[in-house]
């Protein structure tokens, strides 16, 4: 260690210096207060052996000012004192870390020596450790700003303001596990996703960017509910580690406002509170979170919910049901009911009021969000026809904000022995609003009238043949090989789908059959000799056409 030796007496000086050289420290020497100083801005010191009473400056005020400009810096200062009184001894350790009395006792001065030595090693430790820190939150200050831009951006990408939903998420850190994420839709509709990611803080923050970012993708694009949480729990089970998920509540809600497409995996159940403000609906979290489940597993079915203009449905992440009080106690799907069936005029305010009043602590221990969905149309949605008008025509419809249009396709011999030809026109409809609202009736009305022009029309197959013992695996088998050697034929299929409220769907379906003598009548009786679809289907269809000599069908569908 570097020792500065301050004493007038040259004698002590040296014996000290001696002792202590032998001893392994190298020192420096001054014979007064004004000497110890210049050495010290000079060179400085690891440990100061002071002596208090010197001519000039004494011991007192050189140690002053040696501690005022070492600042944050520990230097111990040790007092040599022939002193011992009390207050003596009192000033020195307030204003230096030891003394010593005079004459020195040269074992205690190495054993004092070897403490401070070890204070000064520890101190020292201490002060690169915070240095350390210090640089480290810096760099860390840096990657959250970087990092909160980037999720700012691409939360820029959900809307602010949709039209009937209002929503709070409060962060307990820096960063939100919570994400709401909003898309109004053209045709007036709005998709609404809210979910929880697991923890806190910024690892439970940054999957937000890649859902945030496929989520508002998706939406453009118009996909269904159930494609876009196929596609979210394909990107978050690829992206997330395996003891991460996300719990989520993906709904879309029609232009009309009156049906309400759910998907719900893993967060707390959702209310629908009626106009009489009662809870009417509770919406239970069906699936698993997503990032969870593989491909091959995931269930992408959702749940499709008529409401009423005064519904209101409340959607919310476990911050607000595992909100704790002073104590302990959490704030409980009960109180949440309490409020939500309180009559109160507005719902939402009184929800986030009851949750901050309940948990007394402004530090929250969790991620909290809540939205209100409330079911009331858009003032441009509400379009009554006059009393004179026949709401079914086209001409006399109300219009919506949707394009009409025209769909032709053409399948032969190659495109028939595809897999599933129906497949882009799937794809395609499946992408209208109009279109998922009504896809059980509309896809089964394609695929049964495609499956019977392909069939029995290109094919030639009979239904008699499914009478027989085993009469489904022959008939699929025949099918499979007059397929394999089919050389000409084909089908053809015309979809027009108007943008009146209700819409409505013209199918026609043609094939380059014999054609037939069946007549729409002729369904009545259900005989499967018609082909086991076709009095489904025209029970489905407002209107039917069979033209057997054209070996064409017409079915219109109308759309809710």
């Amino acid at each position: 260690m570097n020792i500065l030796v301050v004493d007038d007496d040259m004698y002590s000086r040296q014996l000290m210096g001696f002792v202590l050289e032998e001893g392994g420290h190298k020192c420096e020497f001054a014979e007064s207060g004004e000497q110890a100083l210049e050495i010290w801005r000079k060179q400085g010191a690891d440990v100061v052996l002071m002596d208090v009473l010197m001519p000039g400056m004494n011991g007192y005020e050189a140690a002053r000012i040696i501690k005022e400009e070492a600042g944050q810096e520990h230097i111990p200062i040790v007092f040599l004192t022939a002193l011992d009184d009390d207050r003596a001894l009192v000033e020195c350790l307030s204003i230096g870390d030891d003394f010593l009395g005079k004459p020195v006792n040269f074992v205690t001065l190495q054993a004092k020596i070897r403490a401070h030595s070890r204070t000064l090693a520890l101190n020292r430790q201490v002060v690169e450790q915070n240095r350390e820190l210090a640089y480290f939150h810096t760099k860390v200050q840096a990657e959250h700003e970087m990092t909160q831009h980037i999720m700012t951006a691409a939360l820029k990408l959900s809307a602010k303001d949709v039209y009937g939903v209002r929503y709070h998420c409060t962060a307990r850190s820096t960063f939100n596990g919570d994400l709401v994420l909003l898309k109004e839709k053209r045709d007036g509709g709005a998709y609404v996703l809210v979910g929880d990611f697991t923890g806190h803080g910024l690892a439970a923050s940054v999957g937000s960017i890649p859902v945030a970012q496929a989520f508002s993708t998706m939406c453009e694009r118009n996909l269904s509910v159930s494609e876009i949480s196929l596609e979210l729990n394909k990107i978050l089970k690829r992206f997330l580690p395996p003891t991460m998920f996300f719990a989520a509540c993906l709904l879309e809600i029609n232009p009309t406002r009156s049906k309400i497409e759910v998907w719900a995996g893993g967060l707390p159940d959702a209310f629908i509170v009626g106009g009489d403000n009662k809870i009417r609906r509770i919406i239970h979290s069906a699936h698993m979170p997503l990032g969870v489940m593989d491909m091959d597993e995931f269930e992408s079915w959702t749940e499709m919910i008529s409401v009423t203009p005064k519904d209101r449905l409340y959607i919310y992440t476990d911050g607000i049901t595992e909100c704790p009080n002073i104590a302990n106690e959490m704030f409980g799907e009960d109180r949440l009911r309490e409020v939500l069936e309180s009559g109160k005029d507005n719902l939402f305010d009184a929800l986030i009021e009851a949750v901050h009043e309940f948990n007394d602590d402004p530090d929250l221990q969790d991620d909290l969000s809540l939205v209100e969905l409330k079911c009331e149309p858009p003032p441009e949605a509400v379009c009554e026809a006059s009393p004179d008008q026949e709401t079914k025509g086209d001409e006399t419809s109300p219009k919506s904000n949707l394009p009409e249009f025209h769909l032709e396709l053409h399948w032969g011999p190659d495109q028939l022995r595809d897999s599933d030809p129906l497949m882009i026109l799937r794809q395609w409809l499946g992408s209208h609003a109009v279109v998922r609202n009504n896809k059980e009736v509309v896809f089964m009305v394609l695929a049964e009238l495609f499956n019977n022009a392909l069939e029995h029309g290109v094919l030639g197959l009979s239904s008699s043949l499914k009478d027989e013992e085993e009469g489904f695996d022959r008939y699929y088998q025949e099918r499979g090989a007059r397929l394999q050697k089919l050389e000409d034929g084909y089908v053809s299929l015309q979809v027009h789908l108007s943008n009146t409220r209700p819409a409505r769907m013209m199918v026609m379906v043609s094939d380059s059959g014999p054609g037939f003598s069946i007549k729409v009548e002729d369904l009545d009786c259900n005989d499967e000799s018609f082909g086991r679809g076709l009095p489904l289907i025209k029970a489905l269809c407002a209107e039917f056409e069979l033209d057997g000599e054209n070996s064409t069908v017409k079915a219109l569908i109308e759309l809710d």
